[in-house]
């Protein structure tokens, strides 16, 4: 191949991935995980394409001192690879799971490959089954070459299997990009196969990890930057969507309020008003299904959807009985109370998405004017029973 030639596909890779990396490292994501993953990945493409860069621009140089510096640049290349594209297979997974122990347990098993691998590197330096360096520093195959490739790009199979096997948590967009990130990245694999060049394996990689890089600062954009949930914006374009679907069909959407939130903010302080929304957040995402939506609507205020099919009453009794574990466990200084109102919204009926959600609204706050009025019904069924106690349901609501 000619240098000229993989001088601008190195450089451009490199460029690629230095400047993901300085643009991810100025941007807030409140997923620490996805971060750490992510940024661990650029950093071993990095190295994998700079050593390979080095390793083609001083192959068949006579000088003797370089043939020791070969075998070094081509074994930290090889571990780098593989680093990267291990990295690569839990990213997916974890796109595809949100399931940061699980994801863990992953890259504890890649791990163990990679030592192995990084040991069978080393062996390789003395008995040249990967490959050998020839006195004129020429990068020759060795007979355990094939063996070298099925360690590197393998993990593109269990990638194929383990997003065949949970093809039920992706969502539709990451599907499309699940699937483009095979494609990329297996047709520069092939093509180092093939050609036993890897003159657009990097490029190629780049490029994935380039959409993939769009994909989350675009799903980033619709995140609340407090909770980790759906954010107001993510809440309009879902709205939208629905609005503009031809074919029928129905959508349970319920309005949450996070009652007596000024109470908490004004007796505890604002620290602790973000933990209630934190809370009722996880509390919610919790208890949801994945192809379900969720989001902060703004202030303390939520909102989420689900397909009519499914029981929307049993969806919030289970929420329900969350926030009374939770409050039962006391482990904040508060109490959580909701007040919620919900409706079926049948998309291509006519009906005006804003005129439902201001319905909707209406009947989250009637269900939390009910339940003040029970409050006060029961504070006096209280007193009546006990004259002088003040102990009733709505005086131990009111305690924060």
């Amino acid at each position: 191949m000619s240098p000229t030639i993989y001088i601008n596909t190195a450089v451009g890779s490199c460029f690629t991935l230095i400047l993901i990396s300085i643009d991810y490292l100025r941007k807030f994501n409140a997923d620490t995980f996805q971060r750490k993953l992510l940024l661990t990945m650029l950093a071993a493409a990095f190295v994998s394409v700079i050593m390979d860069f080095i390793s083609r621009m001083i192959a068949g140089l006579p000088e003797p001192a370089v043939n020791n510096i070969m075998y070094l640049v081509i074994s930290v290349f090889l571990v780098a690879q593989n680093c990267t594209y291990y990295l690569g297979a839990v990213f997916i997974d974890y796109f595809a799971y949100g399931n940061t122990a699980r994801s863990k347990k992953f890259i504890y098993i890649i791990c163990g490959f990679l030592l192995l691998h990084i040991i069978s590197v080393i062996c390789n330096l003395p008995l040249g089954y990967y490959f050998s360096i020839s006195e004129n520093n020429i990068y020759t195959p060795g007979k355990l070459y094939l063996l070298r490739l099925l360690l590197s790009y393998a993990v593109i199979l269990v990638i194929i299997i383990d997003i065949s096997l949970a093809s039920k948590h992706f969502k539709q967009s990451q599907a499309y990009l699940i699937v483009l990130f095979i494609i990329i990245t297996g047709s520069g694999a092939a093509l180092d196969i093939v050609f036993k060049a890897g003159s657009l394996t990097w490029p190629c990689f780049s490029a994935a990890i380039l959409y993939i890089y769009f994909f989350i600062i675009q799903s980033d954009s619709k995140l609340d930057s407090l909770t980790g949930i759906g954010n107001r914006s993510s809440f309009n374009e879902f709205i939208n969507k629905l609005s503009r679907q031809s074919a029928r069909e129905d959508y349970s959407i319920v309005m949450i309020d996070l009652d007596r939130f000024k109470e908490i903010n004004d007796t505890l302080g604002h620290l602790e008003g973000d933990n209630a929304l934190r809370d009722m957040a996880a509390i919610i995402k919790g208890c949801i299904r994945h192809s379900d939506f969720a989001a902060r609507y703004g202030g303390d205020e939520f909102v989420l959807a689900t397909k009519a099919e499914n029981d929307i009453q049993r969806l919030m009794n289970r929420i329900q009985g969350a926030i009374d574990t939770q409050n039962q466990k006391k482990i904040r200084p508060y109490q959580i109370y909701m007040s919620f109102g919900y409706d079926v919204y049948i998309t291509n009926s006519g009906q005006s998405i804003q005129d439902f959600i201001t319905h909707i609204d209406a009947l989250m706050y009637k269900h939390k004017e009910e339940r003040y009025q029970d409050g006060i019904a029961s504070a006096i069924t209280g007193k009546l029973d006990n004259p002088g106690t003040g102990t009733g349901a709505a005086s131990e609501e009111k305690n924060v």
